[in-house]
Protein backbone atom coordinates (compact mmCIF):
# COMPACT_ATOMS: atom_id res chain seq x y z
CA UNK A 1 0.00 0.00 0.00
CA UNK A 2 1.29 3.61 -1.03
CA UNK A 3 1.77 5.99 1.63
CA UNK A 4 0.59 9.30 1.34
CA UNK A 5 1.64 12.45 2.56
CA UNK A 6 -0.80 14.91 4.79
CA UNK A 7 -1.82 17.82 2.74
CA UNK A 8 0.07 19.77 5.26
CA UNK A 9 2.99 17.60 4.99
CA UNK A 10 2.74 18.53 0.95
CA UNK A 11 2.28 22.34 1.81
CA UNK A 12 5.70 22.29 3.87
CA UNK A 13 7.38 20.62 1.12
CA UNK A 14 6.13 22.67 -1.47
CA UNK A 15 7.12 25.94 0.47
CA UNK A 16 10.35 24.53 1.84
CA UNK A 17 11.24 23.86 -2.34
CA UNK A 18 9.99 27.76 -2.91
CA UNK A 19 12.44 29.07 -0.60
CA UNK A 20 15.08 27.03 -1.68
CA UNK A 21 14.84 28.46 -5.13
CA UNK A 22 14.09 31.83 -3.79
CA UNK A 23 17.74 31.30 -2.07
CA UNK A 24 19.35 30.14 -5.13
CA UNK A 25 17.60 32.90 -7.17
CA UNK A 26 19.33 35.68 -4.61
CA UNK A 27 22.44 33.73 -4.74
CA UNK A 28 22.92 33.87 -8.27
CA UNK A 29 21.87 37.03 -8.99
CA UNK A 30 24.01 39.77 -9.48
CA UNK A 31 22.28 41.96 -7.74
CA UNK A 32 22.89 40.04 -4.72
CA UNK A 33 22.48 41.54 -1.27
CA UNK A 34 25.58 40.11 0.85
CA UNK A 35 23.86 39.99 3.63
CA UNK A 36 20.92 38.34 2.17
CA UNK A 37 23.38 35.77 1.30
CA UNK A 38 25.07 35.39 4.65
CA UNK A 39 21.45 34.39 5.96
CA UNK A 40 20.21 32.15 3.09
CA UNK A 41 23.71 29.99 3.56
CA UNK A 42 21.93 28.60 7.12
CA UNK A 43 19.72 26.84 5.24
CA UNK A 44 20.16 23.33 5.31
CA UNK A 45 19.42 23.16 1.20
CA UNK A 46 21.87 25.60 0.18
CA UNK A 47 24.69 24.10 2.96
CA UNK A 48 24.06 20.85 0.83
CA UNK A 49 24.66 22.30 -2.52
CA UNK A 50 27.73 24.64 -1.62
CA UNK A 51 30.41 21.85 -3.74
CA UNK A 52 27.97 22.27 -6.54
CA UNK A 53 27.79 26.40 -6.77
CA UNK A 54 31.93 26.86 -6.31
CA UNK A 55 31.36 25.36 -10.28
CA UNK A 56 28.19 27.52 -11.36
CA UNK A 57 29.27 30.97 -13.02
CA UNK A 58 28.25 32.97 -15.76
CA UNK A 59 24.40 33.06 -14.82
CA UNK A 60 22.29 33.90 -18.40
CA UNK A 61 18.78 33.26 -17.06
CA UNK A 62 16.98 32.36 -13.35
CA UNK A 63 13.60 31.56 -12.59
CA UNK A 64 12.79 32.30 -16.48
CA UNK A 65 10.09 31.83 -19.04
CA UNK A 66 10.35 29.71 -22.14
CA UNK A 67 8.10 28.66 -24.96
CA UNK A 68 8.24 26.14 -27.75
CA UNK A 69 6.36 27.79 -30.39
CA UNK A 70 6.12 24.92 -32.61
CA UNK A 71 5.85 22.25 -30.54
CA UNK A 72 2.96 24.57 -28.30
CA UNK A 73 4.56 24.12 -24.73
CA UNK A 74 5.59 26.53 -21.84
CA UNK A 75 7.88 26.31 -19.18
CA UNK A 76 9.41 27.71 -15.82
CA UNK A 77 13.05 27.14 -16.05
CA UNK A 78 15.06 26.91 -12.74
CA UNK A 79 18.79 27.95 -14.14
CA UNK A 80 20.90 28.49 -17.14
CA UNK A 81 24.44 29.19 -15.88
CA UNK A 82 27.70 27.65 -16.86
CA UNK A 83 28.70 24.51 -14.64
CA UNK A 84 32.28 23.87 -14.72
CA UNK A 85 32.49 25.52 -18.10
CA UNK A 86 29.69 24.18 -20.11
CA UNK A 87 26.26 26.20 -20.63
CA UNK A 88 23.91 24.26 -19.18
CA UNK A 89 19.85 24.69 -18.02
CA UNK A 90 20.03 23.65 -14.32
CA UNK A 91 17.45 22.08 -12.81
CA UNK A 92 17.69 22.50 -8.27
CA UNK A 93 15.47 19.65 -6.64
CA UNK A 94 14.98 19.29 -2.92
CA UNK A 95 14.49 15.76 -1.24
CA UNK A 96 14.29 13.73 1.47
CA UNK A 97 15.29 10.86 0.12
CA UNK A 98 18.88 10.15 -1.30
CA UNK A 99 18.94 10.51 -4.98
CA UNK A 100 22.44 9.38 -6.08
CA UNK A 101 21.74 8.26 -9.46
CA UNK A 102 19.81 10.16 -12.36
CA UNK A 103 17.32 7.22 -13.02
CA UNK A 104 16.52 8.03 -9.13
CA UNK A 105 15.22 11.57 -10.16
CA UNK A 106 12.27 10.26 -12.13
CA UNK A 107 11.22 12.54 -14.91
CA UNK A 108 13.21 15.59 -14.07
CA UNK A 109 15.56 14.59 -17.19
CA UNK A 110 12.47 14.98 -19.52
CA UNK A 111 11.76 18.80 -17.88
CA UNK A 112 15.63 19.64 -18.67
CA UNK A 113 16.02 18.87 -22.05
CA UNK A 114 11.71 20.44 -22.29
CA UNK A 115 13.10 23.33 -21.23
CA UNK A 116 16.40 23.18 -23.45
CA UNK A 117 14.43 23.00 -26.85
CA UNK A 118 12.23 25.58 -25.75
CA UNK A 119 14.80 27.91 -24.99
CA UNK A 120 17.02 26.99 -28.25
CA UNK A 121 14.00 27.44 -30.38
CA UNK A 122 12.56 30.78 -28.37
CA UNK A 123 13.93 34.24 -30.35
CA UNK A 124 14.18 35.86 -26.47
CA UNK A 125 17.29 33.77 -25.96
CA UNK A 126 20.44 35.12 -27.81
CA UNK A 127 22.36 31.68 -26.73
CA UNK A 128 22.04 27.59 -27.45
CA UNK A 129 22.46 25.12 -24.39
CA UNK A 130 23.92 22.05 -24.89
CA UNK A 131 23.99 20.43 -21.61
CA UNK A 132 21.56 19.85 -18.80
CA UNK A 133 22.54 19.69 -14.91
CA UNK A 134 19.85 18.68 -12.13
CA UNK A 135 21.10 19.10 -8.53
CA UNK A 136 19.13 17.25 -5.60
CA UNK A 137 19.61 19.10 -2.91
CA UNK A 138 18.83 17.74 1.11
CA UNK A 139 17.27 19.51 3.97
CA UNK A 140 19.52 17.94 6.57
CA UNK A 141 22.66 19.58 4.76
CA UNK A 142 24.41 16.66 3.12
CA UNK A 143 26.49 17.13 -0.02
CA UNK A 144 23.67 17.33 -2.97
CA UNK A 145 23.84 14.71 -5.59
CA UNK A 146 24.20 16.36 -9.02
CA UNK A 147 23.32 14.42 -12.66
CA UNK A 148 24.93 16.18 -15.47
CA UNK A 149 23.35 15.63 -18.73
CA UNK A 150 25.85 15.66 -22.12
CA UNK A 151 24.62 16.09 -25.31
CA UNK A 152 24.35 12.50 -25.94
CA UNK A 153 22.15 12.03 -22.58
CA UNK A 154 20.24 14.86 -23.41
CA UNK A 155 19.61 13.44 -27.12
CA UNK A 156 18.35 10.07 -25.77
CA UNK A 157 15.93 11.88 -23.07
CA UNK A 158 14.82 14.69 -26.16
CA UNK A 159 13.87 11.80 -28.05
CA UNK A 160 11.42 10.31 -24.70
CA UNK A 161 10.22 13.75 -24.18
CA UNK A 162 8.64 14.22 -27.92
CA UNK A 163 6.83 10.37 -27.16
CA UNK A 164 5.78 11.68 -24.06
CA UNK A 165 4.57 14.86 -25.53
CA UNK A 166 2.49 13.32 -28.19
CA UNK A 167 0.76 11.02 -26.04
CA UNK A 168 -0.09 14.15 -24.24
CA UNK A 169 -1.31 15.61 -27.74
CA UNK A 170 -3.41 12.73 -28.61
CA UNK A 171 -4.94 12.48 -24.91
CA UNK A 172 -5.75 15.78 -25.24
CA UNK A 173 -6.99 16.08 -28.53
CA UNK A 174 -9.46 12.55 -27.64
CA UNK A 175 -10.36 14.49 -24.88
CA UNK A 176 -11.41 17.88 -26.80
CA UNK A 177 -13.55 15.76 -29.27
CA UNK A 178 -15.39 13.60 -26.76
CA UNK A 179 -16.29 16.96 -25.05
CA UNK A 180 -18.09 17.86 -28.40
CA UNK A 181 -19.83 15.19 -28.99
Amino acid sequence: MQKFKRPSALQDLFLQGKRFHEDLESILSPQENLKERDENLESGYIRSVQHILKDVNGVRALESAVQHETLKYVGLLDCVAEYQGKLCVIDWKTSEKPKPFIRNTFDNPLQVVAYMGAINQDANYSFQVQYGLIVVAYKDGSPAHSHFMDTELCSQYWTKWLLRLEEYTKKEKNQNIRKSD
